[in-house]
């Protein structure tokens, strides 16, 4: 399978390009396709030189390496769509941050992309993931150019292992021991599953009692008005002492439970300039290795929703993935609690996508 990576001058573009090399994802039959996600950039040859730097480090096990400028050349099995704007990293600039500003200016850049997809009318689509922000619009414009079950946004799959890892960091043990997820809106509107969560070689009353004495997490219920009221004091921490508010940001985020914490590191880790690029890049290729390998796995990721479990449009879910998406899961299992949370996000989502693009809707 050949794999197209759009945007791959960017930070997670060239991130994700070194991980698949790196990790040898593709064989040196298949392709793996350069391409820019700004036809004015004002460094054209970038990517050419970029190829030839990877050829320099990889030569042994590189593949086929192209840099695309003819979008109808893009021929990835696999379209990663990793272009467009995101926000200024300055920690001065975190009260500016506004997903309304990246959807304006992200929105012409995902059509142009889902337009060229679509005018290929290949027999077998190629499955596109979701990387740029925001994601749930992402897979609402890609899903109108392309069967949606070919269309996944990887918000929720790195919000789960995010979740994972703080989970872990409490118990003292690995990540991979800790399954769980988290479903909804990528970024605040996440929704925690709790329910979810299960930690190899604990008990379920382990578990509970790990989950009662030492993570401590916050009633669903709690969870939104949390969410909010930690995000206006992060804000005032990064925006008010750009030198020493960082630390301080991180050193407060450890002191709360960790649902809150997935919400809060990212954005803090983003306003130390640092970005998020290698934990996204690490989230974008889990995705890529399990649809190369076509195994059936269970993974959260945003998808284009047409009625399944009463909910319309760009969502979160838990889902099985082999080679596309295959079903989305039902809600068994989750609480009364985590249902009403992800019936207001899903509501807060469609708001969005009402504003961003009302053609979709």
């Amino acid at each position: 399978m050949n794999i197209s990576i759009i945007g791959a001058s960017g930070g997670v573009g060239r991130e994700i390009v070194i991980k698949l090399l790196r990790d040898r994802v593709l064989e040196g039959r298949e392709t793996l396709q350069l391409i820019g996600g700004d036809p004015h950039s004002a460094h054209p040859h970038l990517l050419q030189g970029f190829r030839a730097d990877l050829l320099d480090a990889y030569s042994e096990v590189a593949p086929q390496i192209e840099v695309v400028n003819d979008l109808e050349a893009m021929s990835g099995d696999i379209v990663v769509m990793t272009a467009g704007r995101t926000f200024a990293t300055s920690p001065e600039s975190v009260v500016h941050a506004s997903r309304d500003e990246l959807a304006a200016g992200n929105l012409p850049i995902f059509e142009r992309f889902a337009a060229a997809l679509a005018a290929q009318k290949r027999a077998v689509p190629p499955v596109v993931i979701i990387v740029t922000n925001p994601v749930e619009l992402g897979v609402s414009v890609f899903s109108q150019a392309l069967p949606r079950d070919y269309v996944i946004g990887m918000g929720a799959h790195s919000d789960s292992l995010r979740f994972r890892a703080e989970i872990a960091q409490d118990l003292g043990i690995r990540r991979q021991r800790v399954q769980g997820y988290v479903v909804g809106e990528h970024g605040a509107g996440l929704v925690p599953l709790w329910s979810s969560v299960r930690v190899s070689g604990l008990s379920a009353d382990e578990w509970q009692a790990a989950l009662r004495d030492k993570i401590k997490p916050l009633p669903a219920a709690e969870f939104p008005g949390a969410v909010a009221r930690e995000l206006k004091h992060l804000v005032s921490l990064l925006h008010d002492d750009p030198h020493d508010g960082p630390a301080r940001a991180y050193e407060h985020i450890a002191t709360l439970p960790p649902d809150l914490r997935v919400v809060l590191k990212p954005l803090t880790t983003h306003y130390t300039e640092a970005k998020t690029v290698v934990a996204t890049a690490h989230a974008a290729v889990d995705l890529v290795e399990w649809i190369l390998q076509g195994h059936s796995v269970e993974i959260a990721a945003q998808f284009q929703h047409d009625g399944e479990n009463g909910l319309s449009g760009p969502f979160g879910a838990r889902m099985v993935l082999a080679g596309k998406v295959e079903q989305i899961l039902p809600l068994d299992g989750y609480t009364d609690d985590e249902i009403s949370l992800l019936r207001a996000s899903h509501a807060a989502v469609q708001d969005k996508i009402a504003q961003w693009h009302p053609i979709i809707v």
